[in-house]
């Protein structure tokens, strides 16, 4: 068996999805796996056989090199960063890439190069994968790839659905509201030759098997660090600490958060503080926590850097949107960081809409502090830095929960048995 995993970014230690992937395939070996990808980074982990990488610029380029300068990439486990190229950051972070018109121009690149040619060809031989595991996104390269690719070696697919783009609100724009139905047509495509769709939690597995009559697992994310056996108990914690990235309208929830606690300090003489550690570099986000005394934004970490940093932290912080579109775009959501916080040891401080599957699972589990409203926002964060026997308690019942659902090693094992199974 060997697993051919198409993605937008390589298995990492740095990147969510990155993360995830490095837990959901630990029960494989290095040598049955082999990645093709399209972000312009390198992995940090030597965890496939090969990776194989063709970017939007190889792609964009070939319209005047007339070829797609693509080929295989070699990890290189002393770098734990985004991008191999810095310039490319201010590229692939702007705003407007996620514009209707971007995603028109990007597929259609994409549709009109020869992404597919002898050198992919070449490495797919040496590889010979028997499996495809697809982790798709927003672009329609991704699935087109699966979809050759399957095609042409007469190899099963298996989906992983961890963002739902396919139950949505449709957009109100006429073109944008084009846009997502054809978008949408590529989804069923690629669940109509999916052998097997594996499921972030329960709630995306009902949905999907309902309409799609696939075959469909639930694989909660597993953590990247082994289960803590005690809780990191402290008698007058006085920071939140936030590490990850801040989109989806994460950053007006934080926001919240550093306003309250402005009010706090101011009402009680506290000196409480956020701490947000993230590679945003988009001003107008940033700009959000100018005048905001409470938080502190301390930069991107990663690789070693990140992880002592976050097992330093006294309270660890998840956070979700309360508007309705960011709701609309995570509420299937169970992210790595949940999965990461629970295994910890670290309590867990959470705020955001109770709709939100990474919320509903905090609050059916009971293992974090949660605020799931503003009114209440205050009281939560009193109780979260004051309440010793209650974070003693939430801690203690979150090593429960990550090791019944978010042990790496359960995980890969349902992965494993997915494959094998089919």
């Amino acid at each position: 068996m060997k697993v051919l995993i198409i993605s937008h970014n390589p298995i990492n230690t740095y990147q969510n999805m990155g993360k995830t992937m490095l837990s959901l395939f630990s029960a494989l070996k290095k040598e049955e796996l082999c990645q093709l990808y399209i972000y312009p980074t390198v992995p940090d982990v030597d965890k496939c056989s090969s990776y194989y990488r063709v970017t939007d610029k190889d792609v964009l380029a070939s319209f005047y090199k007339f070829k797609v300068h693509a080929g295989e990439i070699a990890p290189d486990c002393s770098v734990h960063k985004m991008y191999e190229n810095e310039n490319d950051q201010r590229v692939y972070n702007n705003p407007k890439n996620k514009s209707t018109l971007r995603r028109i121009e990007r597929d259609a690149i994409w549709k009109f190069s020869h992404w597919y040619n002898k050198s992919l060809k070449k490495w797919l031989d040496k590889e010979a994968p028997t499996h495809i595991f697809i982790a798709p996104g927003t672009a329609k390269c991704i699935y087109n790839m699966a979809l050759r690719i399957s095609k042409d070696r007469n190899i099963p697919i298996v989906t992983y659905v961890c963002d739902d783009y396919y139950f949505v609100k449709s957009e109100k724009k006429l073109v944008a509201r084009m846009v997502q139905k054809s978008f949408h047509k590529k989804i069923e495509k690629l669940m109509q030759k999916s052998a097997h769709i594996v499921t972030i939690c329960k709630g995306v597995e009902d949905e999907y098997v309902a309409r799609f009559n696939v075959p469909a697992t639930t694989v909660m994310t597993g953590s990247n660090y082994e289960v803590e056996t005690n809780i990191k108990s402290l008698d007058n914690p006085t920071t939140l600490r936030y590490m990850g990235n801040i989109s989806c309208n994460r950053f007006m929830s934080l926001a919240d958060i550093g306003h309250a606690l402005d009010e706090i300090n101011s009402e009680d003489g506290t000196n409480y503080s956020l701490e947000i550690f993230t590679g945003e570099t988009n001003e107008s986000v940033l700009s959000v926590f100018n005048n905001i005394k409470a938080v502190k934004m301390c930069g991107y970490v990663s690789g070693d850097e990140f992880n002592r940093t976050f097992k330093a932290s006294e309270i660890l912080v998840h956070t979700e949107a309360f508007d309705e579109a960011s709701i609309d775009l995570v509420k299937n959501s169970v992210s790595t960081k949940i999965a990461d916080s629970l295994a910890s040891g670290i309590v867990l401080f959470a705020y955001g809409p109770a709709q939100v599957a990474s919320m509903r699972h905090l609050i059916d589990n009971d293992c974090a502090i949660i605020s799931t409203d503003r009114e209440a926002l205050k009281k939560s964060l009193r109780e979260a830095f004051s309440d010793k026997a209650l974070r003693d308690k939430k801690a203690n019942k979150a090593l429960e929960v990550a090791l019944e659902n978010h042990d790496s090693r359960v995980a890969g094992k349902k992965i494993r048995e997915v494959f094998e199974n089919i």
